[in-house]
């Protein structure tokens, strides 16, 4: 057999900053050589860190053309100044955007110098043939100097059933019950062993899973045995365990069964399939409905029986009964809990008869059995969707207004802005559109709905995170949209995206 070696050679060019100039941008120059035993190269994930920097990591090229050939040099411009210890992992991914190679290398990166380091890509252990398929129920992550199971970064075609967004990561469920996630995962929100980013979906191993929730930098999801998991930050117990405990790894939160989970910015709901409502972590705002402000890292009971929806964030969190009350709890600063009350700690019924209800960081909406939309509270980014409340710090109202049409079947709130569906899978969005998170190839606010830009799909499910967006198409694809800075649209890069762009599959 004839070997195919390959040496990746890094250089990192980094010169020191005078106080009257920016941090010049480092330059790694990457030469690389391959091993015989690794199946075809089509793409190359490179990862840079070092102490004290924020992680970097790209795809080369972003869109796969053909078999990468070797050796190979390749020139990155790194976000920003870098010195001192500098640790390179380069990936190598087939066709099927399968992790079948990887190599690491480490140096000393010196301000004002030049760094030239060689990284050599061996086969994992292992890998699969590369005209195999993945299998979506394992996923693994070899960290940095040492090899391992490979992460599954395709899903063979399955479609997505369901998506949940966080403040930089994303998660969603495919149709044959496998989840995936990409993203940020520096508090482990992701459920994988390295903290690396992913800038395409990985397969999280375990269980059949039925839904997701994704919060500010932690995820759960309810499996198809009733049972609860948590993962990611627990700095406030909001994984369902003693703050500090499974900080990076996975709570099994007790009782069930449970039949759906929301996650808040650090706390998390859950309903039981008995209707009886449950949350837990911090309650500095009263977010936990339990009529006080104690934290708990243990599910706490709240009030009434009957519950079928719930959706939480950082100031307050909203849910609906069975019988389509609607009630809401936490700090009303902006009035988004729907009444005069500042401190409604205790769930407080809002009149009328309810669907659904979202929550976003200063407003909540919800919509109707009449096919009507209704939202409330804060209306600085428009995010009330209705033009004829001023766009003015002071546009606060307790009285829920209604967004023109009386078609809408769903709707989900970012943390100023919203989006929802209607009757006829369109999908439209308004408020807050710094990152393009309306997707409707502006950065243009919007204080009404806006058409959000399509190739001619139409739309089943919508989650609005802090600055992006994702929806389901009804034909199983997924999209995502907006800020992409950790990689959380799931497209390869981290570039920002004004209108939706396929998720990698």
């Amino acid at each position: 057999m004839i070997s195919r070696l390959a040496t990746f050679s890094t250089a990192a060019v980094v010169l020191c900053s005078l106080s009257c100039q920016s941090e010049k941008d480092s330059y790694l120059v990457l030469h690389t050589d391959v091993n015989c035993d690794v199946p075809r190269v089509y793409q190359l994930r490179v990862t840079v860190s070092n102490p004290g920097t924020a992680q970097f990591q790209k795809i080369i090229p972003e869109t796969a053309a053909g078999e990468l050939g070797f050796p190979s040099t390749l020139v990155l411009i790194l976000p920003s100044s870098r010195s001192g210890a500098i640790q390179v992992q380069v990936e190598a991914i087939d066709n099927k955007f399968t992790l079948v190679g990887s190599g690491t290398v480490s140096g000393q990166v010196v301000a004002g110098g030049r760094i030239d380091l060689n990284v050599q890509l061996a086969a994992l252990a292992t890998a699969p043939a590369s005209s195999g398929s993945v299998d979506s129920g394992q996923s693994g992550y070899p960290d940095a100097g040492t090899t391992g199971p490979p992460e599954s970064t395709a899903g063979g075609g399955v479609p997505f059933a369901q998506v949940a967004v966080g403040k930089e990561s994303t998660c969603a469920i495919r149709s044959n019950g496998s989840l995936w996630c990409w993203g940020s995962n520096t508090y482990g929100q992701l459920l994988l062993p390295s903290t690396f980013n992913r800038l395409t979906p990985v397969a999280v191993g375990g269980a059949a899973w039925n839904q997701v929730a994704c919060g500010q930098s932690h995820s759960c999801a309810v499996s198809n045995q009733a049972t609860l998991s948590c993962w990611g930050n627990n700095g406030s117990g909001q994984l369902g365990a003693v703050p500090g405990s499974a900080a990076a790894g996975q709570a099994d939160v007790p009782g069930g069964p449970w039949q759906s989970v929301a996650a808040g910015l650090y706390s998390t709901c859950a309903i039981k399939q008995d209707g009886t409502l449950w949350c837990w972590g911090d309650n500095t705002n009263g977010t936990l409905g339990t009529g006080d402000t104690n934290s708990s890292a243990v599910p706490i009971h709240v009030t009434g029986q009957g519950w079928s929806q719930v959706s939480a964030n950082y100031l307050h969190a909203c849910a609906v009964k069975t019988d389509g009350t609607l009630w809401c709890w936490g700090l009303n600063a902006n009035l988004e809990v729907g009444t005069k009350s500042q401190f409604p700690w205790s769930p407080v019924q809002l009149s009328g008869t309810w669907a659904q209800v979202t929550t976003g960081l200063y407003h909540s909406c919800a919509t109707k059995p009449d096919g009507t939309l209704w939202c409330w509270g804060g209306n600085l980014s428009g995010q009330l969707g209705n033009d004829s409340i001023p766009v003015l710090p002071t546009s606060q109202t307790s009285d829920p207004v209604q967004v023109a049409g009386t078609t809408w079947q769903s709707v989900s709130a970012g943390q100023s802005h919203t989006c929802a569906i209607m009757l006829d899978g369109t999908l439209w969005c308004w408020g807050s559109n710094s990152s393009g998170q309306l997707g409707d190839n502006t950065v243009n606010l919007r204080s009404t709905p806006v058409a959000v830009v399509t190739s001619g799909q139409t739309w089943a499910m919508v989650a609005a995170g802090v600055t992006h967006a994702c929806a389901l198409a009804t034909g199983g694809s997924l999209w995502c949209w907006g800020d992409n800075s950790a990689g959380q649209l799931g497209i390869g890069s981290n570039d920002l995206r004004e209108i939706p762009t396929r998720v990698a599959q």
